[in-house]
């Protein structure tokens, strides 16, 4: 005679967390991340720790409004009472925004269709937000910024904007690109595509801020792009100015 049947259920999380003492999303030995603060937290509950399935692996210092997330539950515990259990466990700087069961099929990384990042710079010194946004010392001229940001929404190779070879190929599908004002004293540059590369907000963010403060021309960004040269590319943004705002499928 066999064992108890386990019942297997994919389970699908939203988390928000401030990344400002995280080494970045993904478990790591020796250091402090998101995926491990959750998944040590979920062992406990789980009776072992589950592989997590995270839509993006965010950078060290890059902040979540809508990371989304699957893993396989085999306890009984339902998804409300799994995301009330981990937000009275985890710190306060991770926080579980919803848990629903979803079919077993369902991959938070391979099924998304499209993820949403904003970057969001202050032109002057500010309190608040300094460590949630980079602040840069030049009036930035937002229509050029826009100019130079519309070229890139297509289907392009982003070599040139990533910090390392990727596994799945540098090809990109850029659904949106643009920047407004933030007021009284900022700016927010907005990407959306069906996957990003490593560092690849970062470094448009910087090179597009290059435009906005005179030093490039608007078609320089797309000129860079063409090249598929990475050294070509303006200075990468430091992550605390970094959102991953949501995932959709």
């Amino acid at each position: 005679m066999g064992g108890p049947q386990v019942n297997v259920r994919n389970v699908r999380m939203i988390i928000e967390y401030d990344g400002s003492d995280f080494c970045g999303w993904q478990k790591q030995p020796r250091v402090r991340t998101v995926e491990g603060e959750v998944a040590r937290v979920l062992g406990g509950l789980e009776g072992s720790e589950p592989e997590i399935i995270a839509a993006g692996r965010t950078d060290s210092g890059v902040h979540a409004l809508g990371q989304v997330v699957n893993f396989s539950s085999v306890s009984s515990i339902e998804p409300r009472e799994i995301k009330n259990a981990l937000n009275s466990l985890l710190p306060a700087d991770v926080r579980i925004l919803e848990a629903v069961e979803v079919p077993l099929a369902f991959n938070a990384r391979f099924d998304a269709t499209k993820r949403l990042y904003r970057y969001e710079i202050s032109t002057r010194p500010t309190s608040v937000w300094r460590n949630r946004r980079w602040h840069v010392k030049w009036e930035l001229d937002i229509d050029a910024m826009n100019q130079a940001l519309q070229r890139l929404v297509g289907d392009h190779d982003f070599s040139a904007y990533t910090s390392k070879d990727e596994e799945r190929g540098p090809w990109i599908s850029m659904k949106e690109a643009w920047v407004d004002e933030i007021k009284p004293c900022g700016v927010q540059i907005v990407f959306a595509a069906n996957r990003f590369l490593r560092k690849m907000v970062r470094m448009l963010t910087g090179t597009v801020v290059e435009v906005g403060r005179g030093k490039l021309e608007p078609g320089a960004v797309y000129d860079i792009l063409s090249t598929r040269d990475r050294t070509r590319a303006g200075p990468c943004a430091p992550p605390h100015g970094l959102y991953l705002v949501s995932v959709e499928y």
